[in-house]
């Protein structure tokens, strides 16, 4: 069968709004499932039409769902229409409608639907709490550096035994081990430099407080007592 553009329209039509599987449209077109693809693949603007029409289809059957879920969860009222049809008696071979009775009820929230709704939001929980354990790095304190090293060859062999058996793994561990060691000790070098060149600023600073001169004492101006005295008295002040 050829490719045609109404076709192709009628199949678009067919997927969004009927929610029609592509077998069932296949039947309905007779058409193979590979003539199908076939038009997808050599038909850009009708894969891209299928694509879009799927899509549409996804988001209305999830709104559906969370519409009947809603009123699962909340209860919802139910009606029902009886109808009693009599036979016409200007025309007997048709039936009129003699009376319609409209009943109401109301449903009551579903304790399967409420249950799955928080089975649901437990697991995604569960999903949430793993993951935030597996971002979570993994921290092992070693009390020795030789323990450290086997660590090293164990990560660095994959987790698997026999690391230490294996000439390369090895030789890289003992080479970066060699590279912290250095760095190391260039920091602590660079440390005891600044130490150094701190003491060095505080002895200077000791040294110009001491060759200062000592300041000469201050003599106390002598303060008569008693400036006032009666006739025939005199005061001492040394």
């Amino acid at each position: 069968m050829k490719y045609k553009e109404k076709t192709a329209s009628e199949i678009i039509r067919m997927i969004e709004q009927y929610l029609c599987s592509i077998s069932e449209i296949c039947k309905t077109f007779k058409i193979s499932r590979k003539t199908f693809y076939e038009w997808k693949k050599s038909k850009p603007e009708f894969g891209e039409a299928v694509e879009e029409a799927i899509d549409h289809r996804e988001d209305v059957m999830i709104a559906s769902a969370r519409i009947g879920l809603k009123q699962l969860l909340e209860g919802y009222m139910q009606k029902k229409e009886k109808i009693t049809y009599v036979p016409d008696k200007n025309d007997p071979a048709n039936d009129v409608e003699k009376c319609r009775v409209v009943e109401k009820k109301f449903c009551p929230p579903s304790i399967r639907a409420i249950k799955y709704v928080l089975d649901r939001e437990e697991r995604k929980k569960d999903k949430d709490r793993l993951l935030a354990s597996e971002r979570r790095p993994l921290v092992i304190e070693v009390q020795d550096e030789e323990t450290r090293r086997q660590l090293m060859i164990l990560k660095g062999n994959g987790f698997r035994s026999g690391g230490s058996l294996n000439p390369e793994v090895v030789a890289a561990v003992d080479k970066k081990l060699e590279e912290e060691k250095k760095v190391k000790s260039e920091e602590l070098k660079m440390e005891s430099e600044e130490l150094k060149v701190e003491n060095e600023k505080l002895k200077n600073e000791q040294d110009k407080l001491q060759a200062q001169p000592a300041a000469a004492p201050v003599e106390k101006p002598k303060v008569n007592l008693y400036p006032f005295l009666p006739p025939g008295y005199t005061s001492r002040t040394d």
